[in-house]
């Protein structure tokens, strides 16, 4: 396949984006770890901070831990005039909220609960509140939305093919429609891939593995494949939509158009369903399912057992396919705790291939918020970085 050459100017913007990248990462350093870090030359640090710091993007903090125990003024991304706007977009509800460059929130976030899902009514009413938070911040210089939705997601097109259980979802432009109606840069992936990138970037030490998928398990089903901190997206974009690979050729018939897709029995919307049958509780809430799990009750914790035998099915077909260093588990089916990752690491000890499951590490997402809405934020905060014509040379 051919490949461009790299030009001075390129290169220069590529080390910038590495140096700001790390700083997130790490958090707060000091200049000689942040060299070490990225593998950069001192001097260029040195250049690149200083231009960091004129436009408000660095701060110094005072004195840190430098390289061999030495004390060193430390540096952090600014808390300043910088903003990200991230929505999440679910089939239950909605999140916007605004983010520093460290994917902190900084004001409440607001949450709806979507009551009709027409997708002409939930962007429209997206879009007017994100353009009041711009419009009741003027002393924020806001830099892009970060936007994470369910798939499948057309990437290369900024169309969503359609939504399961979220009826009207189908072939919508959402990119087109968002931008149109917002006037700054708006960046849109699929939730999955969303939060892998925040769960990457933003727990410490997660960098160390080479490839990274993260698992959402919600009212959908989706993975985020981070091979060396890039997203794996595919030709199109759509590329870990695992939610519709089928489990059962025999199953259920699912709104894509095939029998047995994953989402129909490991997700947690087929989980609930499944122990309101068992049960005979049609009304059961999610929660009172879950604490039916939480409390032993056999017939709610066999449901339990069976959808996550499906989604271990998931699991090794990825081990296989993708041979992780980890593989996160987020979303709603986190509220269950650890029992999750117990019953999955059972499932996955069965499987004849020693050494693979032996050194795959096996995490429950760890972003204390919803790492999808972080990583919404996340999407645009990156976007912010590679395309540094955004930020002021003063403010």
């Amino acid at each position: 396949m051919k490949k461009n050459g790299v030009n001075q100017a390129m290169n220069q913007a590529m080390n910038r984006e590495l140096v700001l990248c790390t700083l997130q990462h790490l958090g707060h350093c000091a200049r000689t770890n942040l060299a070490k870090k990225t593998g950069l030359q001192q001097a260029t640090i040195t250049n690149i901070v200083a231009d960091l710091i004129g436009r408000g993007i660095v701060e110094e903090t005072g004195s840190c831990v430098g390289e061999k125990g030495r004390r060193s003024i430390g540096i952090r991304l600014s808390d300043g005039v910088y903003r990200v706007i991230g929505f999440r977009l679910t089939r239950r509800n909605f999140s916007i909220g605004i983010f520093n460059l460290a994917c902190t929130k900084t004001e409440d976030a607001y949450f709806e609960r979507i009551e009709d899902p027409n997708p002409e009514k939930i962007l429209a009413r997206a879009c007017g509140l994100i353009n009041d938070m711009i419009q009741t911040h003027p002393e924020y210089v806001f830099l892009a939305v970060g936007v994470a939705v369910p798939g499948p997601y057309y990437r290369d097109s900024g169309e969503i093919a359609m939504i399961s259980s979220f009826p009207g979802w189908r072939n919508i432009q959402i990119q087109k429609i968002m931008q149109e109606k917002i006037s700054i840069p708006v960046v849109i992936d699929h939730d999955a891939n969303a939060a892998v990138l925040a769960e990457s970037c933003l727990v410490s030490d997660r960098d160390m593995y080479d490839t990274m998928v993260y698992i959402a398990v919600g009212q959908g089903i989706g993975a985020g494949i981070l091979e060396k901190g890039e997203i794996y997206h595919g030709a199109q974009g759509v590329a870990g939509e695992v939610g519709h690979t089928c489990v059962d050729v025999h199953g259920a018939l699912c709104e894509c158009g095939q029998r047995g897709c994953l989402t129909l029995y490991a997700s947690t919307v087929a989980l609930v369903s499944d122990i309101r049958s068992r049960i005979g509780n049609p009304g059961m809430s999610q929660e009172e399912a879950f604490q039916e799990i939480r409390t032993g009750n056999p017939i709610a914790v066999d449901a339990f057992k069976t959808m996550i035998s499906y989604l271990g099915v998931c699991i090794a077909s990825m081990m296989f396919t993708y041979n992780p260093n980890c593989i996160i588990i987020g979303d709603e089916i986190t509220e269950l705790g650890d029992m999750v990752i117990q019953e999955l690491r059972a499932y996955l000890g069965r499987l004849n291939v020693g050494k693979l499951t032996k050194e795959l590490s096996i995490e429950l997402a760890s972003i204390s918020a919803d790492s999808a809405f972080t990583g919404a934020a996340m999407l645009a905060v990156r976007r912010a970085f590679a395309h540094f014509e955004y930020f002021p040379e003063t403010v």
